[in-house]
């Protein structure tokens, strides 16, 4: 049986755009209504007698760059013992329709990459690396659909690079919701391919936590 590595006193932190935003600012604040939420239930469940500190840092729309403005106060500053990172798709969108070439595959991948160093520098914290996701099935997608379907693989790749590089728990969670749109339909996943459903937010806090093991399944 897999082991939870989280430790009691901890502090877990997750930082991202809308998908894990969720409304932490507003009704549903402090921790949002989405897969942060979810994952911090899923380890009271297991762990009723631990006690660990949660913090949701997601802010609708961002993309690495506004990352690189706030990552002193919203990650630095809170020296967390554990740090997941879900970014990606706004600077896949932003690059393919507004084109935004700072947000590009490659300045991506290597403003990142320093985001992640400086982390890791400043605070000698454990990584968890979400693949950005799609939740869009290729068959039925329309032209714009295809178009970040198409690119977004860039975008996956730079973070299992980097999952590699700084030997962080890769989270695979477009592959996870590929395999579940074959056979459920794209629907039970999401409003739209950006934002999950509730199921889709459970999802990825399931593949989360997984990661939060001593043998997590990531192959």
């Amino acid at each position: 049986m897999s082991t939870l590595l989280l430790k009691d006193g901890q502090r877990f932190v997750s930082i991202g755009d809308s998908i894990t935003d969720c409304g932490r600012h507003d009704e549903y604040a402090p921790y949002g209504n989405g897969y942060v939420a979810i994952v911090r239930g899923l380890v009271q469940a297991q762990a009723p007698k631990l006690q660990v500190e949660y913090f949701n840092r997601g802010i609708g729309g961002d993309t690495t760059c506004e990352l690189v403005n706030r990552w002193q106060e919203d990650v630095i500053e809170l020296k967390p013992d554990w740090l997941s990172v879900l970014i990606g798709i706004n600077d896949c969108h932003q690059y393919l329709f507004d084109q935004r070439t700072d947000v590009g595959p490659a300045p991506y991948a290597k403003r990142y990459e320093s985001l992640l160093a400086q982390a890791i520098n400043l605070t000698g914290c454990s990584l968890l690396l979400l693949e950005p996701f799609y939740f869009a099935p290729p068959p039925g997608a329309d032209e714009c659909q295809h178009k970040v379907l198409e690119l977004l693989p860039q975008y996956i790749a730079a973070v299992h690079n980097l999952a590699q590089q700084f030997g962080a728990r890769l989270i695979r969670t477009h592959q996870i919701g590929q395999q579940i749109i074959s056979h459920q339909g794209a629907e039970v996943l999401h409003g739209d391919p950006v934002h999950p459903s509730l199921t889709g937010h459970a999802v990825i806090a399931q593949a989360t936590v997984s990661g939060l093991h001593d043998m997590p399944n990531q192959e």
